[in-house]
């Protein structure tokens, strides 16, 4: 029994051991981050609605660095300690809004689809920060799927907004907890829906009934692109064809 004890003591050290180092590697990485400046007046106003906003819908085209922003804000939120949880989303739209037709684990299933949103955290604070996070439940992939009866009070980060519908989008807005923040990411160019997407209904149903205190519409177009020439030439392109974009929300 003392041997078994000693055994138990050990492990139990080790283990102490373990959690210490993983947090003096955490510190380091934290030392090493640097601090991300705005590289224009969007990018400025995207960083003012994260720090002083509770729920911010940004809709932008590609290059707009709305991914970047928002993931930066949220895990330098998450490892600073003012936000104890965070939550990623998306719609699956491109599986038909099941999960359950591909094979593996959900983590399997979904991750694919938040890539643009891990590879932020992971590209800023490293690998083991992301996956110690998942392991301990301070970050949840979070399918539309299992969304009802949660309660979201960390920050919830939900990509690809276009492709929601009105009905999934409400779901999520009826979730948010007193310290909960959402930010709602879109590219209404690049919407699927069949009818109305749940971005486009946000909007009209923020207008009509004069919600603007409390969400905050960003948008951007191609003049605010700052991932490549090529890129802001194509997305001025698909602009000029369209006209999405030419008339912004109110601000």
């Amino acid at each position: 029994m003392e041997s078994s004890g000693r055994v138990k003591r050990t492990r139990a050290a080790k283990s102490l051991e373990g959690e210490r180092q993983i947090k003096d590697k955490f510190l380091e990485q934290r030392k090493e981050v640097q601090q991300v400046q705005a590289k224009n007046e969007f990018q400025k106003k995207v960083f003012r609605a994260l720090a002083t906003k509770q729920v911010i819908v940004i809709s932008a085209p590609a290059g707009t660095g709305k991914s970047f922003l928002t993931m930066t804000a949220a895990s330098d939120a998450l490892m600073k300690g003012e936000t104890h949880k965070l939550f990623l989303a998306r719609p699956a739209v491109g599986m038909g809004n099941s999960l359950g037709l591909l094979k593996g684990t959900l983590r399997e299933k979904y991750e694919p689809y938040l890539q643009p949103l891990i590879e932020v955290m992971v590209d800023r604070y490293g690998r083991g920060v992301y996956e110690t996070g998942l392991n301990s439940g301070t970050i949840e992939l979070l399918p539309f799927e299992y969304l009802r009866g949660r309660n979201l009070y960390g920050w919830t980060v939900v990509d690809e907004v276009q492709q929601c519908s009105a009905t999934e989008l409400y779901s999520v807005l009826t979730r948010i907890t007193e310290t909960g923040k959402l930010i709602l990411l879109g590219d209404k160019t690049q919407s699927d829906v069949n009818g109305i997407d749940g971005m486009s209904w946000l909007h009209d149903f923020v207008d009509r009934h004069n919600l603007h205190d409390t969400v905050e519409f960003i948008e951007g177009n191609s003049d605010d692109i700052v991932r490549s020439g090529f890129v802001r030439a194509i997305v001025k392109a698909k602009e000029a064809d369209t006209g999405i974009y030419t008339n912004k929300w109110k601000e």
